[in-house]
């Protein structure tokens, strides 16, 4: 009797202790665990303003993803600071903010392949996975002439003028009395040139949503962007072939 109520206990207790299992190792220690992630990054740095960039991933392991990134963004010069203009106006033209020895704007297409290598496995959904993030590839960048809106005097006369930096308002466009205002980012994209160059980029990863099905994830680190040759941003300053920035992802 005794050896017939313990059969029948041990059948009965199987499928619980089997459906306890599974929940352990599937659902409540790891959550879902998928082999592609698609992700959009926020990312702030240091010399420019912000870039958004689109990644697509291979999970490989708990431990390991390969992706590949396409990001857009831009760079300034560590030199460049804006100046509020409350001196000079021309007829309907109020004085306002400009870059003072800036001559062109620069944008970037960067595209790369890298991987995420965590140290350790999240802990439990709440947990943290902490990695490292690396990677390496090819940069398009696009310098944009900057304008300016300036009062030159032609034949003794005021005369309003928006103009790139040209030999022919080379005074003017460096004469804080002379530079009304900046003439805005929609001027100056008929005159763009390339410069390709290459980048790096290393960080530290933590990710809040490593085995859940949206990605929530930080990331700060270092990025180093280099060109063929110097980009000519600034004027008044020594421009750069290299620009290291440090950033933070979102």
């Amino acid at each position: 009797m005794k050896n017939t109520l313990l059969i029948l206990f041990s059948i009965w207790m199987f499928p619980l202790i089997t459906q306890a299992q599974t929940g352990f190792d599937t659902e409540e220690r790891y959550g879902y665990v998928y082999d592609k992630e698609f992700t959009l990054d926020f990312r702030f740095h240091t010399n420019g303003i912000f870039a958004v960039a689109y990644n697509k991933a291979k999970i490989k392991t708990y431990y390991k993803t390969n992706f590949y990134q396409i990001e857009i963004g831009s760079l300034r010069h560590p030199k460049e600071s804006k100046n509020d203009n409350r001196i000079t106006s021309f007829q309907n033209y109020p004085g306002g903010s400009y870059t003072y020895g800036k001559q062109n704007s620069f944008f970037l297409a960067r595209a790369g392949y890298g991987q995420k290598r965590y140290f350790s496995e999240k802990q439990e959904r709440r947990g943290v996975a902490i990695g490292i993030s690396y990677l390496l590839g090819g940069t398009i960048g696009f310098t944009k002439p900057y304008y300016l809106d300036l009062k030159v005097n032609v034949d003794g006369n005021p005369e309003f003028v928006r103009t790139p930096y040209t030999e022919e308002y080379a005074t003017e466009f460096l004469d804080v009395f002379s530079i009304i205002n900046s003439s805005g980012i929609q001027h100056g994209w008929g005159g763009i040139s390339v410069i390709p160059g290459g980048h790096a980029k290393v960080g530290v990863h933590l990710d809040w949503g490593a085995y859940d099905e949206f990605v929530k994830a930080l990331e700060f680190g270092f990025m180093l962007d280099i060109f063929y040759k110097k980009v000519p941003i600034m004027i008044t300053e020594d421009n750069k072939m290299a620009f290291l920035n440090v950033y933070l992802a979102l």
